[in-house]
């Protein structure tokens, strides 16, 4: 009876769409679970949207490129009393995101693409920012968070994707 139980639960969590559930689920809750600091917060996120594209491809990872953001908005925590300035920077953190993984996804150069997904995604977002920043003043706080450390959490979280996929992929 315990094997049979055993081979069910295996069974569940093979199956895609529970993974891709459990997916959504962390990118969205792990903003509302940790609050503090970002450079945590941010870390796991790119795990999770490197270690997901590598997974699923792009079409089954729309959600995780957005929910995180949705999720620090709602929260409120992360920012403080700037967090509705962050509704004006939430396309651009999808559009970063997404060229993380995409650059990720096509770039093949061994062990720089990370690096370069990293750089390509603080600049963009960076500059976003800094745009915002100069026409309508939102708070310069933003010009930190959406760029080193932005750079920091892609390295950290895309580099310890990548072991992690490496690892999994000599053991399978």
């Amino acid at each position: 009876m315990e094997l049979l139980q055993k081979q069910n639960l295996k069974q569940i969590l093979l199956n895609e769409e529970i993974q891709l559930g459990i997916i959504y689920s962390l990118t969205f809750t792990i903003p509302f679970l940790l609050k503090q600091p970002q450079l945590l917060i941010g870390s796991i996120i790119n795990f999770i949207l490197i270690f997901s594209i590598s997974k699923y491809g792009l079409k089954k990872i729309i959600p995780v490129l957005f929910l995180p953001s949705l999720a620090s908005f709602l929260n409120g925590v992360l920012f403080g009393v700037f967090t509705p300035y962050l509704l004006y920077l939430m396309p651009f953190i999808i559009l970063s995101n997404l060229i993380l993984v995409l650059t990720i996804k096509y770039v093949k150069t061994k062990y720089l693409n990370v690096g370069i997904a990293a750089l390509l995604k603080a600049c963009f977002l960076f500059s976003a920012t800094y745009i915002l920043f100069q026409a309508i003043h939102i708070p310069e706080i933003f010009l930190t968070t959406m760029g080193l450390i932005q750079l920091y959490t892609a390295i950290i979280g895309g580099g310890l994707a990548m072991i992690f996929l490496k690892t999994k992929d000599r053991t399978d």
